[in-house]
């Protein structure tokens, strides 16, 4: 089983004779009670829950308190690709479950707005280990993708104040030095509020916190967002070009007319890369 040595502040490790769990001081009672601990109990409880937007559709919402004010998202961690058509959710470690823990936490503390990591309760049965990732659920927050369906015919002025909000994320995460290789509308969570939008980053799965983040993964991870935009017919339009370039000054990509056509055409250049995928 994995060593508890780097965990984030705040986080303490708890093992069993099956599983070993990262769990947040604050939480912890309330968790155990839960029956994070007990595969059978948790999994009775997961079976109430409702189902909510996460990776691959598999996350559930649990209530941690009585009157179900404050909840908690329950996403199971299943590999991705290829190789996930043949594993599944079997891993040999929970080495995983447990980066993704600090790198989300990492986020967090710099500024980047995610929502905050619970725990990572990592089990075992014979040789293989699988995971399951708890999350304190955002309150009236939908996926980036669902909010682009439910507006496709929003009005311009809406769709560049998402813009807006999504550099200012960006542009965090960045700041932040995360690199994030699965960037995309999924793993984007809005909520509305009364000041107008936040946009929050989720699912740092094979995410990495780097000391530095060269302008090539910047553009990488954003290519990787607009790829996924076009490929599920998710592309805000009409955005005017001055939106985009607003977009690419704030995260610091363009800072003049001659660099923004640049990244306008190497990102034309990776769709056209890219589209044997979807076309």
């Amino acid at each position: 089983m994995p060593k508890a040595a780097g965990l984030p502040d705040g986080f303490e490790l708890l093992r069993t004779a099956k599983c070993i769990v990262a769990v947040r001081s604050c939480a912890k009672n309330t968790l155990l009670e839960l029956g994070i601990t007990d595969r059978s109990k948790f999994d009775e409880l997961l079976k109430t829950g409702r189902a909510t937007g996460g990776r691959r559709g598999r996350a559930v919402s649990i209530p941690l308190d009585s009157e179900g004010r404050d909840r908690a998202v329950v996403r199971h961690c299943w590999r991705g690709g290829l190789l996930g058509r043949v594993l599944g959710d079997v891993y040999l470690t929970g080495a995983r479950a447990l980066e993704e823990v600090r790198v989300s936490e990492a986020a967090r503390t710099a500024g980047v707005p995610t929502p905050e990591c619970l725990a990572a309760v990592v089990r075992r049965t014979g040789l293989f280990r699988s995971a399951d990732l708890l999350f304190r659920e955002v309150p009236d927050a939908v996926s980036l993708e669902e909010w682009l369906k439910q507006n496709a015919d929003s009005t311009p002025p809406h769709t560049q104040e998402i813009m807006g909000t999504l550099a200012e994320t960006f542009g965090k995460l960045f700041a932040a030095n995360i690199y994030h290789p699965d960037l995309h509308a999924g793993n984007v969570l809005i909520r509305e509020t009364g000041e107008g939008y936040r946009a929050y980053v989720i699912d740092f799965d094979s995410a990495e916190r780097r000391r530095c983040l060269p302008v090539r993964l910047r553009e990488k991870m954003l290519f990787r967002f607009n790829r996924a935009l076009v490929k599920r017919h998710l592309a805000p339009t009409p955005v005017t070009l001055s939106a985009r370039v607003r977009f690419c000054r704030e995260l610091g990509m363009a800072g003049s007319g001659t660099g923004m056509r640049r990244l306008v055409s190497r990102c034309s250049n990776h769709l056209k890369r890219h589209s044997w995928h979807y076309y």
